[in-house]
């Protein structure tokens, strides 16, 4: 047997484990569920099941509430990603300095994102809660009226406080890259007498959009698919009417197969939410060739 041939068995012998995994609990279920979403099952049909065509996915479409869950998601998506970006490069930029004990405040901050999501939440709702929260708490020692963080108004802003607390996740990312930038760049800068911030907009910043690029995809992706914690925070509420503002797409359709048993349905709204997923990240795959910067660019 030619040394070729054996190095080719050699290969695919040592990936198809994980591709008989994927086949199985990944590809399967993906096209079963795609195909299930143009049918009328609810659960206990499956022998009997009535091809439905386009329905289920011009329903979704046309629910008001789909619709309203989708924009509250692409709007807790809008803030959530920039400012989560923002704040775990920024961490990054803080831990990276020479500074006593860093190790210490790098595993502080980064705590948040290994923490259990059941736990995060729990410990916020009681932080939020309007009956001796922590955080009515502070405000009523400064003479200021408690305010009802979780009640319709201010929902989202509770979300977004909770969902920005575990921006540390990103920290070990950023850090691992700006190690990855060489320090003679910065001391040739400070030699010719560039500031510390515009060292930093014209070198690190420039030089860790491969890691921004990574985050901001990760970030869409986690954004869009959001619903443990706006269940846990808001509880019963959540599916209260007026309909509630932290009421995102995956939570209405976790409700729409798990309490109304509309499997058909839940599943064309699942897929409607992977093409959108599918196609906000070819958008930025296609515009990163303008603002992301490889060492290879520059070398060319």
């Amino acid at each position: 047997m030619k040394e070729k041939t054996k190095r080719i068995i050699a290969f695919y012998s040592m990936i198809s484990p994980w591709f008989i995994v994927f086949l199985v609990f990944g590809l399967y279920p993906m096209m079963y569920g795609l195909y299930l979403s143009f049918t009328n099952y609810y659960g206990f049909n499956i022998k009997k099941l009535k091809w439905m065509g386009l329905q289920n996915y011009h329903k979704v479409f046309t629910d008001s509430d789909a619709m309203y869950s989708l924009g509250r998601t692409l709007y807790v998506t809008l803030i959530n990603v920039p400012l989560g970006v923002a704040i775990g490069l920024g961490l990054a930029m803080l831990l990276n300095r020479p500074v006593r004990g860093v190790g210490v405040y790098r595993t502080i901050f980064y705590l948040p994102s290994i923490v259990p999501a059941l736990a995060s939440v729990l410990m916020w709702k009681f932080i939020f809660s309007s009956n001796n929260g922590v955080l009515n708490g502070i405000l009523n020692l400064f003479g200021i009226d408690s305010v009802n963080w979780l009640g319709y108004d201010y929902a989202t802003t509770s979300l977004l406080i909770m969902l920005l607390w575990g921006a540390g996740g990103g920290v070990l990312i950023n850090l691992a890259g700006l190690k990855g930038i060489p320090r003679d760049l910065y001391e040739a800068a400070s030699i010719d007498g560039a500031s510390p911030f515009k060292r930093t907009f014209h070198i690190t910043v420039p030089l860790m959009t491969p890691v921004i690029f990574f985050n901001v995809i990760m970030g869409i992706i986690g954004s869009l698919q959001i619903y443990m914690q706006p269940i846990l925070l808001n509880g019963a509420e959540l599916l209260a009417r007026p309909i509630q503002p932290n009421y995102l797409y995956f939570v209405h359709a976790f409700q729409q197969i798990f309490a109304f048993q509309r499997f058909a349905y839940g599943m064309a709204l699942l897929w409607v939410l992977f093409l959108a997923i599918l196609a906000l990240s070819v958008v930025v795959f296609t515009t990163s060739k303008y603002w992301v910067h490889y060492e290879t660019d520059q070398e060319g």
